[in-house]
């Protein structure tokens, strides 16, 4: 298992960090969880890990043929947020280890128009924001029961 203070930080997206296979894809859309973050409408599921497995983020990137008739700008804009999360995926799996969780996002866009680099980021940051904030266990707070 690697140590993340001794290890540099990766930015790369390899195939174990992209989902691909069918049941995981039915999976993220059966029990997850959705809420948007413009221009992303963000679906996300986490399950606890196994014996003997390590902690991972994995993302599946979409985009409507509804919206981008032409193929080649349904690539643009899955381009555009894969790149978007390989930049910023390190806060994400730095949960996830901290969790023992598999976390599986997916992330489709709803924008009608192309969007810009520039708003994928900002739609990203909101999203992996809210995902830190609600798996992150909070402190329980000290109720006062006066009777």
């Amino acid at each position: 298992m690697e140590d993340l203070t001794t290890t540099p930080l990766r930015y790369t997206l390899s195939k174990e960090e992209r989902l691909h296979l069918k049941r995981d894809v039915d999976a993220l859309f059966a029990s997850g969880h959705a809420f948007i973050a413009y221009p992303l409408r963000v679906v996300v599921n986490t399950t606890p890990i196994g014996e003997g497995e390590e902690p991972s983020c994995a993302i599946l990137a979409v985009a409507a043929k509804k919206y981008f008739r032409r193929a080649n700008k349904r690539n643009r804009v899955k381009r555009l947020i894969r790149e978007s999360y390989r930049l910023r995926k390190h806060r994400l799996l730095d949960l996830a280890k901290a969790q023992g969780l598999h976390i599986h996002l997916g992330l489709l866009s709803v924008a009608k128009e192309l969007p810009t680099q520039a708003d994928v980021n900002r739609g990203m940051d909101k999203a992996l924001s809210r995902i830190c904030e609600e798996l992150t266990p909070k402190a329980e707070e000290p109720t006062n029961e006066e009777a």
